[in-house]
């Protein structure tokens, strides 16, 4: 009797064994996947409809909150790198504007002659400056990581349009890390040699596939590091034919590189006549609605180089519906002060 019931209890220990390596093996097959599908899921579907939307303000919000839980994924066998390439782009995207915003606090506090308000608002701006670089540049870090050795070296063999897409975010990221770095007074230690990672890497995509930003970007490298510009290449051509390709798609976020260059270069008049090429081009070339939301940033960031200016030039913001005009303009009436603006 004790030999068959030691013979059935060692029957059960075998099953309950089998059952549990089952049920582990199981639960590790559901994670794994889970967190590829999760990934696949965002990559293919999600981001995709957040790019038909257009609220700009929204998808700052979503990027700052969910920016830090990317890399996790990692820890369930996903691969999320393209992913913080383009929430590290948005967030990084957040902070320039508070950036902007702490600008014109300083250009206001210049009229009226406080200068403790103005240095306030100065270094703020600076710190806003340097968390959008140092956002951008883990963006860049992540391409890196997403295709290891490729950026600035080789091409690498994309696979599907969100493959190419990523990667032209993640360039951006470079491009963008570089100079709000140089803007913050190199306080984020981005380094510069990633830029000529970012023109090498730029020309792995088809300019007029994407827009006219590749050739941009190399552009915005030439002119910021002329030691680096090929020889017989006028930046400032390349540039005007890059927005020209993305202005006869409908795709207007080439427009804020080329405006962003021109401000550096000082050429005032060149940033107002893109600006008012973008609005002249809204009715005429409607946005393509697979890409509204990049539409409606490229609106938002010549919106507040606009800002800058007019506050510059009167103490306040672009009119309501101003976009695209100017305090100088010959028939425009800006000393007049209308009740229902202060209303």
């Amino acid at each position: 009797m004790k030999i068959k019931a030691r013979r059935k209890l060692y029957h059960w220990l075998m099953w309950l064994i089998l059952t549990l390596f089952l049920l582990y093996a199981t639960a590790m097959l559901v994670i794994n996947n889970s967190g590829k599908l999760l990934v696949d899921f965002i990559e293919e579907q999600a981001v995709p409809y957040v790019l038909k939307t257009d609220d700009v303000a929204m998808g700052c919000v979503m990027a700052e909150a969910l920016s830090l839980s990317i890399p996790s994924l990692a820890q369930i066998n996903a691969s999320p790198y393209k992913l913080a390439v383009i929430f590290e782009f948005l967030s990084g995207s957040c902070a320039e504007f508070k950036a902007r915003e702490e600008e014109l606090r300083y250009i206001r506090a210049l009229h009226v002659k406080n200068v403790t308000e103005a240095q306030d608002a100065r270094i703020l701006q600076k710190r806003y400056l340097n968390i959008a670089a140092q956002r951008q540049f883990k963006g860049y870090l992540n391409l890196e990581l997403a295709y290891p050795g490729m950026p600035g070296n080789t091409c690498p063999q994309f696979t599907s349009w969100n493959d190419e897409f990523y990667w032209l975010v993640g360039l951006m990221d470079g491009l963008l890390a570089v100079l709000n770095d140089l803007a913050s007074e190199g306080s984020a230690k981005v380094p510069l040699d990633i830029s000529l990672k970012v023109g090498r890497g730029a020309g792995c995509l088809n300019n007029t596939q994407w827009w006219g930003i590749p050739s941009a970007i190399q552009a915005a490298i030439w002119v910021s590091f002329p030691g680096n510009k090929p020889e017989g290449i006028d930046p400032l051509i390349v540039l005007d034919q890059a927005m020209q390709t993305g202005l006869q798609q409908g795709m207007r976020i080439v427009q804020v590189i080329a405006a962003k260059i021109y401000i550096g270069l000082g050429d005032v008049d060149r940033v107002k006549a893109i600006i008012r090429e973008n609005v002249a081009t809204k009715n005429s070339l409607p946005a393509d609605l697979n890409f509204l939301f990049l539409d409606k940033m490229a609106t938002l960031q010549l919106q507040a180089i606009s800002d800058s200016m007019w506050t510059e030039a009167t103490g306040k913001r672009t009119p309501i519906g101003g976009l695209g005009t100017f305090w100088d303009d010959p028939d425009n009436k800006t000393d007049t002060v209308d009740i229902f603006d202060i209303l």
